[in-house]
């Protein structure tokens, strides 16, 4: 069981699967009888730390159905290759894609974990040719991994920063176009999108808004949910001492109701 269904002390998070997946959701366990709203990503979607991830808040807005697929460190690869979390992404009325990183995507340089895609498996002969100094042996993490490339050498880290970028760009369109439903982009970050063209390894790694914005005539929007507040200090304090800091970094209760806010005013007309 990965770390999306372990539990803390003062929270619920009811783990539960949907058609057979191999994957870990964030439960109360919903219907999926359609017509219903589901929610895909990592961190921001699962919501660990939070006693209601927007997730569940949209559902109180809306007065629909909506599955939590959040997986946390998931990239778009952990959705590809599991038939059950593809088929009901696939069937629901409409879809929110939380955007993530590009460094969780499997690539000609690397492969990451078919499930936790946050992990590295392995250096393809090729990544091994272009960074020959470089021992694989330590490294655990795709993270880690590019930030270590990037030390090593800019320039050919430069070769690398591309090709994860097409594979990201060529995986989201793959399964954009596999939707039956409504499909809608969601950028839920402190910063705005456009602060991406100078993020290369920041909070999520490689992607620019340029890749975002090539993906606009595939769905039917790109929204933005940026609280003024991420985390605010108190929210902390029901949190596991030796989790704090993690915690501090991921969205809280006031941040998750800014989303739902922005999701809810977006799809509402669609499920008219």
């Amino acid at each position: 069981m990965d770390i999306s269904a372990a539990r803390d002390d003062v929270i619920e998070y009811a783990p539960c699967r949907y058609g057979g997946s191999r994957l870990w959701f964030r439960g109360p366990r919903r219907s999926v009888r359609s017509p219903y709203v589901a929610c895909i990503g990592g961190c921001g979607v699962y919501g660990r730390y939070v006693r209601a991830p927007w997730p569940h808040l949209l559902e109180a807005r809306i007065g629909r159905t909506v599955v939590n697929l959040g997986v946390e460190n998931a990239g778009i690869d952990a959705y590809l290759n599991d038939p059950g979390a593809l088929a009901t992404a696939a069937n629901a009325r409409v879809l929110v894609i939380q955007l993530t990183g590009t460094h969780n995507t499997s690539n000609r340089f690397y492969a990451t974990h078919p499930r936790r895609n946050d992990r590295f498996l392995k250096a393809s002969q090729a990544l091994i040719s272009l960074y020959p100094e470089m021992d694989f042996t330590d490294v655990h993490f795709t993270r880690h991994l590019l930030a270590r490339l990037q030390a090593i050498c800019p320039e050919r880290f430069g070769m690398v920063a591309q090709e994860v970028q097409m594979a990201w760009q060529s995986r989201m369109r793959s399964f954009v176009s596999r939707m039956e439903g409504d499909v809608f982009l969601l950028w839920f970050a402190p910063g705005a999108l456009k602060d991406l063209q100078n993020d290369v390894l920041g909070k999520e790694p490689l992607l620019t808004h340029d890749l975002v914005d090539s993906l606009a005539r595939h769905v039917c929007g790109t929204l933005e949910a940026v609280p003024t507040q991420w985390r605010l200090a108190d929210e902390c304090l029901a949190v596991p001492p030796l989790e704090q800091h993690r915690a501090s970094h991921l969205p809280g209760a006031q941040a998750h109701a800014v989303a739902a806010d922005r999701v809810a005013q977006a799809i509402l007309p669609m499920l008219q």
